[in-house]
């Protein structure tokens, strides 16, 4: 065997890097950090609730915590209701404060409920539960278009600005 061993990174180097990604964070204007954070949040969101609902049609796990909400009256719960019922609290949120740290905290919620809202897009769209057959793919698209516009947004909002800037200032 040799004696030579790998290098691995040390502590001080992963905890520098995670220093420097957080200070530029921090250093981002308030609207990209907000987009960044409901980016970030949605795209979670989404993922888990596919993964969930996947076990639950599928029956992975059949005596497992998973399962569809059903009343006693058998109405079945779907997490589009959770994700409305989110998005009007955020929205008020949203419109009763002014603090950017709160506009931080509610970019996160309001991620989650965009999520919970745009993985039933199909359902709400059809008004019918589509989403394991073919129009259900409605829903993924609707995810990767906000997904999308979120991340031009989080990602792009200096470029967008001196672009809206410049056609602004070529008009005149």
């Amino acid at each position: 065997m040799s004696d030579v061993t790998l290098a691995q990174p040390s502590q001080s180097s992963t905890a520098m890097a995670q220093n420097r990604l957080s200070a530029h964070y921090r250093a981002l204007d308030l609207g990209r950090r907000v987009a960044l954070n409901a980016l970030a949040s949605f795209l979670v969101t989404f993922g888990v609730l596919r993964l969930l609902t996947a076990i639950i049609h599928y029956e992975l796990f059949p005596h497992g915590p998973f399962r569809n909400l059903v009343t006693k009256s058998g109405l079945h719960i779907h997490h589009l209701f959770w994700g409305v019922l989110l998005l009007m609290v955020t929205g008020f949120v949203a419109l009763a404060t002014r603090a950017p740290r709160w506009h931080l905290r509610i970019a996160f919620v309001f991620g989650v409920a965009l999520a919970l809202t745009l993985d039933e897009f199909a359902l709400w769209l059809r008004l019918a539960d589509v989403y394991w057959s073919p129009e259900g793919i409605e829903s993924l698209k609707a995810g990767a278009v906000a997904a999308a516009l979120l991340a031009a947004y989080g990602f792009g909002q200096p470029f967008w600005h001196r672009a809206a800037r410049e056609l602004v200032r070529n008009r005149r």
